[in-house]
């Protein structure tokens, strides 16, 4: 499911800017007040603080971003990781907050809050309902004044740093690779430097030098504030000055200068890694960055020669022509004070590495000596407008946009880059591409996999449909999405508040049906002038795959359908594709297929046409089939090799034993057995109209949504006639309970996985109870029991992840996931264990039940933010047979949840007495069979 919500997530942020200080940008009505909706209006306080503000009403939140211009390039030497340090320690507490209150008082009043630091710059967003706003403005300038930096605490959140720095980078392959990189690429810039500081100086940091550093950084004149939401910007304005307007300057901080020497030599490295999946080769250059005269033509030289998408030259070579890699990306990197041009290939196992590099080289030369064609600049320059047309709609995103180009470049510089990046030439990407992409001076470096020769896949365990997820900046779920109530004190008894409910998104949506089995569902999109098809091919199982071996069947019928129809060449279709621009793609697992094309409105008709053509007609040869087929015969070869997945299929193929969520593994001989045949017939026989459901948002009325969808889709006709789709079988409980370590010393951390007994006919009211319940109990490493316990209190985790998990058949079960250092793994299971024995035992107080229920009521208008966000909801209803009205209803179901409901559910699914523990990391099954011998400690 979060990969069809993520189709209509991705378009976020939109850019418009416009000054209000500079008396030439005031706009004609300025006598009067008036601001213009989706405009950036700047304002400067009588201390130095910048406010940069965005009214955008289309739904009743307020986010507040607070960014200082500070981050690891400011710090002196041996300090490394301090402005990272001062980001957490702010989330300590001052004497009005309380330590854990400033996390507490944002989630209770539906916020969703984070805060975050790179090399240039250190965040801290809030995004609450607009009635609440306030309390934002209260708290983040409490904490710019306030910030209470006692030792103590200090020392214990050093602990859980060390711990964020095992999960990051020590026991990480991208983060050993990338921290090596940057300090091999600069000499002395301290880009070189890691954001979380170097192990030594962390370890031998003090709360003092914390504390200096953030009198001296975190002030209202070396900061910004971003405001985007349903708000009159006078009255925001006012609350500026009520809060932050008082605050007195800091120190007049210079513009940091630095000093790198000229690359003369070129450098290398090869990190040699088990959890390296494929070769991969990576070029560096240094470059200057956006704010450069160079900055635009870079950034399309980019596009051209290396962008992650088809049309890019190297992709082109090196995927597609000679079947040397597996993917390729990469472009200049957006930094302050310097650049990075990277250059990223993912390579088949058996490619020549030799002959990979030298084709790089070569296509360098290329455009060196002639350039683009005219037709190539204007199709990334084309796209580059489509992007930046579409992708930018969402309060935070946009809030997120402005506070980085303000801090970088100078907001206004945004249009002028714009405008520089429409005008590059020909000669202009000849020129950079002479004067940086220089061999003698490039950082080349390989990461390699190690074959390891410790631990194996026993035969039952096999892939299903949940995939392990990469590490997030934020693990805690508070502080890796937007969502997350009332400033007072809740009195225990107390009534829910009266929350507004969200506006019903069924007026919102039209259902209609083609002649040809399809159903339709049309949404008006008044934010973007783009049209958006999403379709949803509900196949059942597709039994090939579950019962005869050949899983991957349909990811390779996807693949080979996003090859094009056979009325163009790939070649042609790629073309077609990168100039209009027009985005499709097609999807396929052991549970059916999805599709979607997106284009501008006007260009929908070519868009809709191709997509249709695609499905009625692909290109299924043999020699598109056997490229597909032999590039994911190379995915397949290395997919289970990492230690943390084995472990956590080991873990997740038990509790689904002989179930069909343990039969879709994708290996080299499964990939072996499908033939063209094979994928010919499963073509006919799965992309179906009659078992088709089609989400469509643009911008036009709901009849013309209609009949654009009806005049091209209405050819599609049945190949063959409709098979019965076959479901999942019931799955079976555990019966016992079981710990097993999986030892690998290439790891710093260790990583918990807790699995307890799975369920059938999972309901739709215990999720939302499940949620409440998850809430309390461990959603967020700041705000939920467990995390307070073993983060705030023991310091022995960074974050945490809890669910209960479940599929579209209403199978599931509740899982954990938790890294901590090796020596902490028994305190870590033992704290989990305990606190959910407490609360089944005990209860949830009457403070948390309400605190949680008003917090899940008042999230629910960000779940329609944008049409986007409606279609995803609908997208939900179809794959998980609910009716439409599902969400409208979703208000009273969470109001109707008791305590009794919430300890129902937590001992239903938590169950203490059946469970599958699996850990991963430095720990030798002596460690675990102690934790086993003597028990888990409730």
């Amino acid at each position: 499911m979060k990969k069809i919500i993520k189709i209509f997530l991705i378009l976020t942020f939109i850019i418009i800017s416009k000054s209000i200080v500079i008396s030439d940008n005031l706009p004609q009505n300025a006598e009067n007040k008036k601001y213009e909706e989706g405009k950036v209006y700047r304002h400067t306080l009588s201390n130095g603080m910048t406010v940069l503000t965005m009214e955008r009403h289309n739904v009743p939140y307020i986010y507040h971003q607070l960014t200082y211009k500070v981050g690891s390039v400011n710090e002196p030497p041996g300090l490394t990781g301090i402005s990272h340090v001062v980001e957490h320690m702010m989330f300590k507490g001052t004497k009005k907050y309380s330590k854990g209150e400033i996390s507490k008082i944002i989630s209770q009043n539906s916020g969703v809050f984070n805060a975050f630091t790179t090399a240039d710059m250190t965040s801290y967003y809030i995004y609450l309902p607009k009635d609440k706003i306030e309390i934002a403005f209260d708290i983040e300038s409490d904490r710019m004044q306030n910030s209470t930096f006692d030792s103590t605490e200090f020392t214990r959140e050093i602990e859980v740093i060390l711990q964020e720095r095992r999960t990051r980078t020590e026991s990480n392959p991208n983060g050993i690779f990338y921290e090596n990189l940057n300090a091999l690429v600069f000499t002395l810039h301290p880009y070189r430097n890691p954001t979380i500081g170097w192990l030594n100086d962390l370890k031998k940091m003090t709360y003092k030098d914390a504390f200096n550093f953030y009198k001296t950084y975190y002030t209202p004149n070396n900061s910004i504030l971003v405001l985007v939401g349903d708000f009159e910007t006078d009255e925001i304005i006012k609350l500026a000055e009520k809060y932050y307007g008082k605050i007195p300057q800091g120190p007049q901080l210079p513009e940091p200068e630095f000093y790198e020497p000229e690359q003369k030599v070129k450098k290398s490295f090869t990190l040699v890694h088990s959890d390296i999946q494929s070769p991969t080769l990576s070029i560096v250059f240094k470059t200057p960055s956006f704010r450069d005269d160079d900055g635009p033509a870079l950034y399309l030289l980019g596009k051209i020669l290396c962008e992650k998408s088809r049309g890019s030259r190297l992709y082109k070579r090196l995927v597609e022509d000679e079947k040397l890699a597996l993917s390729v990306g990469g472009g200049l990197s957006m930094m302050k004070y310097a650049g990075l041009f990277y250059i990223n290939v993912v390579l088949n196992p058996d490619s020549s590495t030799d002959r990979v590099e030298q084709i790089i080289w070569d296509e360098i030369e290329k455009l060196k000596k002639e350039g683009p064609s005219e037709k190539e600049l204007q199709k990334v320059k084309n796209r580059f407008k489509f992007t930046q047309t579409t992708e930018y709609i969402k309060n935070a995103d946009i809030g997120m946009r402005i506070s980085t180009w303000e801090c970088y470049y100078g907001w206004d510089y945004y249009d002028v880059f714009y405008n520089k990046v429409l005008n590059v030439s020909a000669d202009d990407i000849k020129k950079v591409a002479n004067n940086f992409l220089i061999p003698e001076t490039s950082t080349l470096s390989w990461r390699i996999p190690k074959e390891k020769k410790n631990v194996t896949i026993s035969e039952d365990e096999e892939e299903s449909e949940e995939k392990t997820e990469p590490v997030k900046l934020f693990e805690n779920d508070d502080f890796s999405r937007f969502y997350l109530k009332e400033n007072e004190l809740i009195e225990p008894y107390k009534e829910l508040l009266n929350i507004p409910r969200p506006k019903p998104i069924t007026p919102l949506i039209k259902k209609h049906k083609l002649e040809n089995g399809i159903t339709l569902y049309t949404i008006e999109n008044k934010l973007v002038p783009t049209i958006l098809v999403y379709g949803i091919i509900n196949t059942g199982i597709i039994t090939e795959e579950i019962y005869e071996g050949k899983n991957g069947l349909s990811n390779v019928l996807a693949d080979v359908l996003n090859r094009g129809p056979a009325n163009l060449t790939y070649d042609e279709y790629v073309d077609k594709l990168s100039f209009y621009p027009i985005s499709i793609s097609i999807r396929g697992n052991y549970r059916g297929f999805t599709f979607e094309g997106y284009s501008l409105t006007e260009n929908s008709n070519e868009m809709l046409k191709t997509l249709v053509d695609i499905l009625t007609n692909p290109r299924l040869d043999t020699t598109e089939i056997k490229l597909i087929r032999d590039k994911h015969r190379a995915l397949a070869s290395r997919r289970f090799k990492s230690t943390k997945v084995i472990a956590f299929y080991y873990m997740f193929d038990n509790i689904f034993k002989n179930h069909e969520y343990s039969k879709n593994k994708i290996t080299t001989e499964s990939i072996n057995k499908i033939t063209t045949d094979d994928v010919i017939k499963a073509y006919k026989k799965y992309i179906n109209p009659q078992q088709t459901t089609i989400i469509v948002v643009g911008s036009l009325k709901h009849d013309e949504l209609f009949n654009l969808v009806k005049y091209y889709f209405s050819s599609w006709k049945s190949k063959e006639k409709l098979s019965t789709s076959k479901g999942v079988s019931k799955v079976q409980p555990l019966n016992d309970r079981e710990i097993k370590a999986f030892p690998d010393s290439e790891y710093t951390e260790c990583t918990i996985n807790i699995g307890f007994s799975p369920y059938n006919d999972i309901k739709f009211e215990e999720i939302e109870t499940a949620n409440i319940l998850n809430y309390i109990l461990a959603q967020s490493a700041l705000t939920s029991r467990i995390g307070v316990e073993l983060r705030d209190k023991q310091g022995l985790i960074y974050g945490i992840r809890s669910q209960l998990w479940y599929t579209r058949d209403r199978i599931g079960y509740w899982k954990f996931n938790i890294k901590t250092a090796p020596q902490n793994v028994t305190k870590v299971i033992e704290g989990i264990f305990k606190e959910i024995q407490k609360l089944i035992s005990e209860g949830i107080t009457d403070e948390e039940f309400t605190n949680a229920k008003q917090r899940m009521l008042g999230l629910l208008p960000l779940y329609t933010e944008t049409p986007y966000d409606v279609a995803s909801i609908v997208a939900e209803s179809i794959i998980y047979k609910l009716p439409l009205d599902n969400f409208d209803t979703k208000y009273d179901r969470i109001k109707s949840i008791s305590k009794d409901d919430i300890i129902k559910v937590a001992e239903k699914y938590l169950t203490l007495d059946k469970y599958i523990i699996v850990v991963d990391g430095p720990i030798t099954d002596e460690d675990i069979n102690k934790l086993k011998q003597n028990g888990i400690k409730k």
